[in-house]
Parts: structure tokens; C-alpha cells; sequence
């Protein structure tokens, strides 16, 4: 018969397995951080439900096809300054992914790691931006992901045609980019 330490030592491996801090644990198992705190401290016994969903979570991580928010900061940084088109197509691709995953264990993951390559100048406002406004269904977002702060000089990704609609909300940031080039297929 399992023990309630060695049930506390399971819940903690597989948030660990699954990459998570308690606030992603706690969204991907769909519980508030204090009562996960409850489960990880021993005052209160999980339904098996909840190590399902962990178990899930800890697989879903380790089968991630996806890219988590850091996957395309460092995917935009690599090729920000030598194909800007490149760059904003893993952005789309990643924004894109990010908003097709469908369960709170995949939500919570795409918040996960930290990315290794650094993004500065206008390519930062727009990709966290991006990756933020993805975000608003309520899933965790990362720490390092803050908010973009506003450009001094107007900026433009790419070619800007005159005869197409600016994206508003990007406009009010100083980043100017038709809506269509944020359209994908």
C-alpha cells in the first residue's frame, strides 16, 4: 500500500518530468496552486484523476512536437537579423501553434523552459506581443515573457503596402505590419 510520502515523492516527479513549476502544475491538472500545494505537502489526499492528469502532462511533455513560447523566441532570434522573413514565419507558425493546443497539460507546457538565445529591440516587442496576445486564454504565461514596451521609432518587420490595413494593435506599439502578413493558412 502506497504511503502518503511516496504518493507526495510521485506527484513531485511527475510535475518535474513534465517540466512544470506548481502554477503550471496546478493549470495543467486544472486545481488552484494552494490546493496542489495541499496535495505536494500531504494535507490533502488527490483523486486518482489528478495523478492521471499529471501522468498525461508528464507525456505530453516528453512527446512535444510543438513549440513552447522559449522554442520560438530562440527560433525569431536566430534568424532576426539575416532573414526577417524567416523569422516572422516561426513566429506565425508559433503563435499559430500555440493557440491550436488543446488541453491544459499542452497550455501549461507551452509556458515552460526559458529561451537560450536573447531577442532585443523591436523583434522583442513583437514577438512577445504575439506570444502574449496567444495567451489569453488563461494559461500560464512565463515569467521572462514581459510585457513588450513600445517602440520609439515606428518600425516595419516587413514591407509595408500602403493600400492594406495596418494590424491595429501592433500599430499602437510603433510596429507597422499589414493585417494579411499575420494571416496564415
Amino acid at each position: 500500500m502506497a504511503t502518503t510520502d511516496q504518493l507526495r515523492a510521485r506527484l513531485r516527479a511527475l510535475i518535474d518530468a513534465a517540466g512544470l513549476n506548481g502554477s503550471q502544475a496546478a493549470f495543467a491538472i486544472g486545481r488552484t496552486p494552494s490546493r496542489l500545494g495541499d496535495y505536494l505537502a500531504g494535507r490533502t489526499v488527490p483523486s486518482a484523476l489528478v495523478l492521471l492528469d499529471l501522468e498525461e502532462a508528464a507525456e505530453q511533455a516528453s512527446r512535444r512536437t510543438w513549440m513552447r513560447a522559449a522554442d520560438v523566441v530562440d527560433a525569431v532570434a536566430e534568424h532576426a537579423d539575416t532573414d526577417p522573413i524567416w523569422a516572422m514565419r516561426m513566429l506565425l507558425q508559433g503563435r499559430d501553434q500555440s493557440l491550436a493546443l488543446s488541453t491544459p497539460a499542452r497550455q501549461a507546457i507551452w509556458s515552460t523552459g526559458a529561451p537560450s538565445r536573447r531577442l532585443t529591440g523591436p523583434w522583442k516587442t513583437l514577438t512577445y506581443l504575439l506570444l502574449r496576445d496567444s495567451a489569453r486564454d488563461g494559461r500560464p504565461i512565463p515569467r521572462w515573457l514581459v510585457a513588450p514596451i513600445p517602440l520609439e521609432q515606428p518600425w516595419a518587420p516587413l514591407p509595408v503596402r500602403e493600400d492594406r490595413t495596418l494590424h491595429e494593435g501592433l500599430a499602437k506599439v510603433g510596429i507597422r505590419v499589414n493585417e494579411r502578413e499575420l494571416l496564415t493558412a
